[in-house]
């Protein structure tokens, strides 16, 4: 018989080796989504703020970023909770109700209903201008952020709400919505991330299939170039579904199962909750490798070029502006600047030998400009 079974049903007073090395390991799990979150955050605010010496326009425009950033802050906060299970493992014992299993509580169910529901977003965005190709308005776009977090935190408020203060008690290995009020735990976290889950995949579906239909011969959907960077972009947005599916259908299968009278061995929530708190670093690397295939036409444009005194008086002085680099003459698609692009057209009139006029040679040279979209770091 486990130590959870001998416990009284909101506490776990007596910790076995197997439930403290278990939470250690969310712990560590936990820790390393916190640091890579916090991190990541940071560092998008700070080009945010200075963005000038970075792009031509600024960043906290640009509503995939922002998506992503919002993704992150919830990831941020659901680590923040299971950073917790450290504390239990040095009392040896979870006690609940208690100041302590409330904050656990509270922070893991706020996490992880808005870090679903902007997977949702995410998906909806992106879909949203594949099929109809164009932005959200910036107004309508903020206060769709807003009424995410908004729900989010009223989901989240409803439980002590309903339950009372205590609402969060010991769920197995850590404080959740106490076992007694499954009804409170459907409606409030298991039907949303079920609807989310499959819901996500099902959106991508449309727009994947709206790109398929766009690349028949014939279609007058968008250019080549427009819709290649809508695939990736879309492919990069699949990629978050498909992750928060992965690490969160097993805990969620496993509620579920529970509540539906089965009894699963702790060992399955460990292996269940390390998966569900990895989110945030899973979601960090994400971002990482899919950043640039991001970025949509809002942030097209030469990057800001910052000149030496020296260049800037001797510009002056011919009356010509120097190119930052090569780069940027010879047009050549490196991170994404526009250049000059030299074309040079030969034409050679060549007359028979018995002719006496000299082979005449016309040369003509022109140049245009050559604009390729900005995919700029962030």
């Amino acid at each position: 018989m486990s130590s959870h079974e001998t416990a009284p049903e909101d506490s776990l007073l007596h910790m076995d080796n197997a439930t403290f090395n278990g939470l250690l390991a969310i712990g560590c799990l936990a820790t390393v989504s916190c640091m890579l979150t916090s991190g990541l955050l940071g560092f998008i605010s700070w080009r945010m703020v200075s963005w000038k010496r970075f792009y031509s326009s600024s960043i906290g425009y640009n509503q995939s970023i922002v998506l992503i950033y919002q993704l992150l802050l919830a990831d941020f906060l659901q680590s923040l909770g299971f950073l917790i299970s450290f504390y239990w493992a040095t009392q040896r014992q979870i006690i609940g109700p208690s100041d302590a299993c409330f904050v656990q509580g509270w922070l893991i169910q706020m996490g992880d209903v808005a870090s679903a529901f902007f997977v949702l977003a995410i998906a909806v965005h992106t879909v949203y201008q594949v099929v109809f190709s164009k932005r959200v308005s910036h107004q309508v776009f903020l206060t769709a952020i807003s009424s995410v977090w908004g729900l989010a935190l009223l989901l989240t408020s409803l439980a002590p709400i309903i339950g009372g203060r205590f609402i969060f008690q010991r769920a197995g290995v850590w404080c959740w919505i106490k076992s007694n009020h499954e009804d409170l735990r459907l409606l409030l976290h298991y039907i949303w991330i079920f609807i989310i889950e499959f819901g996500s995949i099902a959106v991508y579906t449309v727009g994947f299939w709206f790109l398929y239909q766009a690349k028949k011969p014939g279609s007058t959907f968008r250019s080549d170039a427009s819709l290649e960077s809508l695939n990736k972009a879309s492919r990069a947005m699949l990629a978050y579904a498909i992750a928060y599916t992965l690490l969160t259908l097993p805990l969620a299968a496993g509620r579920m199962a529970s509540m539906s009278g089965r009894t699963l061995p702790d060992s399955y929530f460990f292996f269940a909750g390390s998966l569900f708190t990895s989110s945030g670093w899973v979601d960090s690397i994400l971002y990482a490798f899919t950043r640039r295939s991001l970025l949509f036409q809002e942030l097209q444009g030469p990057r800001p070029v910052r000149h030496s005194l020296s260049d800037q008086l001797r510009s002056h002085r011919t009356g010509f502006a120097r190119q930052g680099s090569t780069d940027d003459i010879l047009g050549e698609d490196i991170g994404g600047f526009g250049g000059i692009k030299l074309e040079k057209t030969v034409k050679v009139d060549v007359e028979s030998p018995t002719s006496s006029v000299a082979p005449s040679h016309n040369y003509s040279v022109s140049a245009k400009r050559h604009t390729v979209g900005d995919e700029m770091d962030v």
